[in-house]
């Protein structure tokens, strides 16, 4: 007898999932929500948006502002849209299970590697990278999917053991901006005690104000560009960032952090600090 496969309620019910689809669309815009702009994405009449809007509010799910179209969703909204994407996920994990999906974990050879071979692996500042199964150092075995020489990229199957992980930070230092003077309002000495005591392997900044800054403390910075989602992947893969940001970016950085735990399911920890001059 065929296994029935278990169906997230978004799939069973389609107004659950036109629901999970407009908190969605809520939290990537908010505060500032156009129901035509969902009624368009979603090619659903704005006469419904408006009814599931009002459902949403009903519901405790949505909160309306004070301000013409000014929405924002509940901390019973992200619960949910935590629960609804673990189901998807599962749903999903368990069809690739029955179509015999196969993942392809990455990792860089040390070694010649030959296809089939199997290999023992640990990770480096995030990176995977391949050893001889027999070193005390490996955590963990899988089976190489394609020859490799030392240095080249490989695919690995049937992982098994358990490669240790640990769970990266970020601390963002928030600056003053250019009309409240700038690098020179910045307490250099806090923060290159917040460096100091941070010890970070990457550092990141957004803006003129934080390049200057980095020009004073004599550092380099390794993120320049996409900061939120870079420092949120190099935190997951176990890697302390230190990100400089001007005082209005730290909110949307923040937000977009949110975002990535909430559909990745992760969850990385991250601070925030002043770093302007106290004025006597």
């Amino acid at each position: 007898m065929p296994k029935k496969t278990t169906q997230t309620t978004l799939l069973r019910e389609k107004g659950e999932f036109t629901k999970f689809q407009i908190l969605l669309e809520i939290m990537r815009n908010q505060p500032h929500i156009k129901q035509k702009d969902i009624s368009d994405k979603l090619g659903i009449t704005i006469q419904a948006i408006s009814k599931y809007f009002k459902k949403l509010t009903k519901e405790g799910l949505l909160e309306a502002g004070s301000e013409r179209a000014d929405y924002r969703l509940t901390p019973k909204a992200i619960i949910k849209l935590h629960e609804d994407l673990r189901g998807l996920e599962s749903y999903v994990t368990e069809v690739k299970h029955d179509l015999k999906v196969e993942h392809a974990w990455p990792a860089i050879a040390t070694q010649p590697v030959k296809a089939g071979q199997e290999v023992g692996l640990i990770m480096k500042e995030g990176v995977m990278y391949t050893t001889t199964p027999d070193n005390s150092s490996a955590e963990a075995k899988g089976i190489a999917l394609v020859d490799a020489k030392e240095g080249e990229d490989l695919g690995l199957k049937e992982l098994h053991g358990k490669v240790k992980m640990k769970q990266g930070k970020i601390l963002i230092v928030k600056l003053p901006s250019i009309r409240k003077g700038g690098s020179r309002a910045v307490d250099i000495a806090k923060l290159k005690a917040y460096y100091n005591e941070f010890k970070p392997d990457r550092i990141g900044v957004m803006g003129a104000v934080g390049r200057a800054v980095l020009n004073k403390l004599e550092l380099k910075a390794d993120i320049e560009f996409g900061i939120s989602r870079s420092a949120a992947i190099a935190a997951s893969r176990g890697l302390n960032v230190f990100v400089l940001v001007v005082g209005r970016m730290v909110n949307r950085m923040l937000q977009e952090i949110d975002q990535i735990n909430m559909k990745t399911n992760a969850e990385i920890i991250y601070e925030v600090k002043d770093a302007q001059k106290i004025m006597s």
